[in-house]
């Protein structure tokens, strides 16, 4: 039962942080893990890992600097901290072989979730030496290594420090969700950018 819950709580989260992409008007496109066949595009490969991985959500963004933008975003709808910085750490080494092994989809990358954690240490979630130190914690899937010394000769640094440069740490709260456009704007607001895309 707990295992069951669990997933429809993952589901819920899911839904909901799409719901608040998509109001934000940035995202032009957005799938999650369950959308065939783009599904695809959010499934990644350690390399030595014997299976693969997936983000649970991806799409194109829109406006500025962001336009034609790629994200791949991973969701926990966590109500508190419990074993976020386990997930928060997998994440990381993820997001280092992704951008690794495909830049082109990884212009960012975000953690969105509903609690915070580690509050202490929250200005370096995103730092290059967290992202180093996630993939040394998953060396053996990643460099197919034990050895903590020869996974830190093996770490290419050019791609911890783009992986740490284009990762988004995004915290929602239920009243937060509500402070978007709403979707009657939203339509109109669409409309019209899509009307201003194609004249441009």
């Amino acid at each position: 039962m707990a295992g069951e819950i669990q997933q429809l709580a993952g589901f819920d989260g899911l839904r909901r942080a799409k719901e608040w992409l998509d109001a934000s008007t940035r995202v032009a496109h957005a799938w999650t893990i369950e959308d065939e066949p783009l599904r695809e595009l959010l499934e990644f490969e350690w390399p030595h890992g014997g299976k693969g991985f997936s983000f649970d959500l991806g799409g194109k963004m829109r406006g500025g600097a962001f336009q034609d933008n790629s994200f791949v975003a991973e969701v926990k709808n966590y109500r508190r901290e419990s074993d976020l910085p386990d997930h928060f750490k997998s994440f990381l080494a993820k997001c280092y072989v992704a951008y690794k092994a495909k830049p082109a989809r990884c212009n960012h990358m975000m953690w969105i979730s509903w609690a915070p954690f580690q509050a202490r240490k929250w200005d370096q979630h995103t730092s290059p030496d967290n992202v180093r130190e996630a993939v040394i914690h998953y060396r053996e899937v990643i460099f197919g290594v034990s050895d903590e010394d020869e996974a830190r000769k093996a770490i290419d640094e050019s791609t911890v420090f783009e992986a740490a440069q284009r990762l988004w740490l995004i915290t929602l709260c239920e009243k937060q969700e509500r402070l978007v456009v709403s979707n009657e704007h939203l339509d109109e607001l669409v409309k019209f950018m899509r009307a201003a895309e194609r004249v441009a």
